[in-house]
C-alpha cells in the first residue's frame, strides 16, 4: 500500500474524485443558496445591470445561481457530473472574465481556479462512486471509465 502510495504509477483518482465532487458541490450550494430568496435575486439582478451592464440580469441572476446551487447538489451526488462540472465551469469563467476582468493571478485567481477544478471533474468524470456510475452500469449495461 505504502509502496504503491509512493512509488506506483496507477492514478489514486477513485476517492479523491469524490473528496473533489462533494467538497466543490458544498461551495458551489452556498453561493447558490440565494435562489430561493427573490430580494437577493434581484439586488444581484440590480448589480448585474448597473456594474456590468448584463442584459437580461433577472434571467442572468437566476442561471448563474442556479448553476451553482443545482450543480452543487449534483455534483454531491454524482448525478448529471460532466454537465453540471460544465455549467459552473463557463459561470466562473464569465465571473472571472466579466466581473474580475480576466486578472487570473489577482481578483479572479478564485474563479479562475475553481473553473479549472470543474475542467478536471469535467475530464475526469464522476468516478465509480456516483449516480452517473451506477444508472451507466445497471441500466445502460455498460461501465463509465474511473
Amino acid at each position: 500500500m505504502i509502496k504503491n502510495l509512493l512509488f506506483g504509477t496507477g492514478p489514486l483518482t477513485s476517492h479523491f474524485l469524490v473528496a473533489m465532487r462533494v467538497f466543490m458541490g458544498l461551495i458551489f450550494i452556498k453561493h447558490g443558496s440565494g435562489f430561493f430568496n427573490p430580494a437577493d435575486m434581484q439586488e444581484f439582478a440590480d448589480w448585474l445591470r448597473t456594474d456590468l451592464h448584463f442584459p437580461m440580469p433577472l434571467l442572468m441572476a437566476y442561471l448563474r445561481t442556479g448553476a451553482e446551487l443545482f450543480g452543487g447538489i449534483f455534483l454531491i451526488v454524482g448525478l448529471l457530473t460532466r454537465f453540471s462540472a460544465f455549467l459552473i465551469m463557463v459561470t466562473m469563467l464569465v465571473a472571472c472574465f466579466a466581473v474580475d476582468k480576466g486578472d487570473i493571478f489577482g481578483d479572479g485567481e478564485m474563479t479562475f481556479g475553481y473553473s479549472i477544478v470543474m475542467l478536471t471533474i469535467l475530464l475526469a468524470g464522476p468516478g465509480k462512486l456516483s449516480l452517473d456510475h451506477l444508472i451507466s452500469s445497471k441500466f445502460l449495461n455498460k461501465s463509465l471509465p474511473e
